[in-house]
């Protein structure tokens, strides 16, 4: 009786994840890189009190969007530039704001929504000022080690290779596109949400407690990333003035 009760706990808790906590995203230094332009030493990362968005069914609401995550998208952008930049004398800087960092969570499944609006400077100048989207999603299963973590990762780790790719490519000299694999981002809203689900469902779970046997079932829950695509842009050259 007390293993069907821990079993169906466990079940629940390591669907979800426990707490979310991910790591941070490295990218391994480039093997016959170009020469650079300019080399980028700093990286700001503006969120605010309306960024995180998190929604559950059926698990813990764990793993909203926090300050450890922003400092570890911040940090994987800077030391994978950086380092593949060191060598240049001239300094560039990124600047980056995420709009919208929305999740939702079943204790089997994950999806995420991301609006990053972003720009490199160089002397002052924006030589790229960009608008786009991150989403991932995917079942969850700590036995196949797709954690709420795990999940997180994979969001973090589409904004920080779509900033890395591009500045890279602006900087090299001769160009060099997709210096890193680049998945789940897009251009557009209208794409982001066209691939990821309009809704998710949590698995049901049963057991003895106190004598008595109890059922509780699936829960569906709508992800409406239709509606979390607003956004006021921001006006980098008025910004980093």
């Amino acid at each position: 009786m007390k293993h069907l009760i821990f079993l169906s706990l466990s079940l629940i808790l390591v669907g979800c994840g426990v707490t979310g906590t991910a790591s941070k995203t490295e990218f391994p230094l480039l093997t016959n890189a170009p020469a650079f332009s300019a080399n980028v030493n700093s990286v700001s990362l503006i969120v605010d009190k309306n960024t995180a968005d998190n929604e559950s069914y059926g698990a813990f609401n764990w793993g909203s969007f926090d300050e450890a995550d922003k400092n570890n998208i911040q940090q994987s952008i800077l030391n994978t530039l950086n380092k593949n930049t060191s060598n240049v004398s001239k300094k560039a800087k990124v600047h980056a704001k995420i709009h919208r960092y929305s999740q939702v969570i079943t204790n089997a499944s994950y999806a995420s929504f991301v609006i990053v609006d972003w720009c490199l400077e160089v002397n002052g100048q924006i030589i790229r000022d960009e608008v786009f989207y991150a989403g991932h999603s995917d079942e969850l299963n700590i036995f196949t080690g797709k954690s709420l973590g795990w999940a997180k990762g994979q969001t973090h780790k589409a904004i920080s290779s779509r900033i890395i790719n591009q500045s890279i490519q602006l900087l090299s000299e001769p160009t060099l596109q997709d210096a890193y694999p680049e998945n789940n981002v897009f251009l557009n809203a209208k794409d982001a949400v066209a691939a990821l689900p309009k809704q998710l469902t949590s698995v049901g779970g049963a057991g003895f407690s106190g004598g008595m046997y109890y059922y509780v079932g699936p829960t569906t829950g709508n992800t409406n990333f239709n509606q979390k695509s607003v956004y006021q842009k921001v006006n980098w050259q008025q910004e980093i003035q």
